[in-house]
């Protein structure tokens, strides 16, 4: 499924394509929570609504467009740990915020500290790429 096949920049389309992919998946999950919620008049899972459709939806999407649109990345190291920490916390991240405000104990605080900080990283990396990168905004 994530298979790396190429070198450079296609290395880099193809964690685009994978994040824009996740995103719609996050969008379509946070639309069916959203109609759940609004159907049944209950509202106590709106953060949790809002954290699939924000950072499962909107930032994998965002960051999977970054990829497709600059290509050439020299730090290509931090970019795959970038990927892959923002599918790993945005994917997490929203649902352990879910189980954690339905089964508030300390294996649920945990993973939900856990996966923000994963998130948390993603973010982190993304902020280091766009301002130490030489190539992203290099001209050809």
């Amino acid at each position: 499924m994530f298979r790396i096949a190429g070198k450079g920049s296609e290395k880099m389309q193809h964690y685009g394509k994978w994040l824009i992919r996740i995103a719609a998946v996050y969008a379509l999950i946070g639309a069916m929570i959203g109609s759940d919620l609004a159907g049944r008049k209950d509202y106590t899972m709106v953060p949790g609504h809002a954290h699939i459709l924000v950072v499962g939806w909107l930032s994998l999407f965002a960051y999977g467009i970054f990829y497709h649109i600059f290509k050439e990345i020299g730090m290509k190291r931090t970019a795959k740990l970038q990927a892959w920490s923002s599918l790993i916390g945005g994917g997490l991240m929203p649902l352990s915020m879910l189980i954690y405000y339905k089964i508030e104990n300390t294996f649920t605080t945990l993973l939900f500290i856990v996966t923000a900080s994963v998130l948390l990283l993603a973010i982190i990396l993304f902020a280091v790429l766009v301002f130490f990168d030489k190539k992203i905004f290099a001209r050809s």
